[in-house]
């Protein structure tokens, strides 16, 4: 007998922050409420990479890739918050050059 795997599973909509222009940034699988297992706290805290040119219609902005955390879970959307940045692996190449050094820094940054 062949069980289908997504028969236990519910589809949540990713929101994006206000401050994007695009809202909705697509959909996330989470396993169906059962016993102790709440189906709202398995979705907290991931943390899902989005392009910035999806988020702003801007192809300019493509090679910056935006980390959103969710945060809050509201019926079946997840609501987010910015967790991080980074750049695409050939943006990355094409800023170092041969013969030169990469100097690469965290920075904590209070908002």
């Amino acid at each position: 007998k062949i069980i289908d795997p997504f028969k236990s599973k519910q589809k949540y909509e990713v929101r994006s922050p206000s401050y994007f222009q695009v809202r909705n940034v697509g959909n996330t699988i989470v396993s169906k409420t059962t016993g102790n297992k709440i189906a709202s706290e398995n979705l907290k805290n991931r943390v899902v990479p989005v392009c910035l040119a999806d988020l702003k219609n801007d192809e300019e902005q493509g090679y910056r890739i935006i980390k959103l955390r969710i945060e809050h879970v509201q019926e079946r959307r997840a609501l987010t918050n910015f967790y991080g940045l980074q750049l695409t692996t050939d943006k990355l190449r094409s800023l170092v050059r041969k013969w030169q050094t990469l100097i690469e820094a965290n920075v904590d940054v209070k908002t």
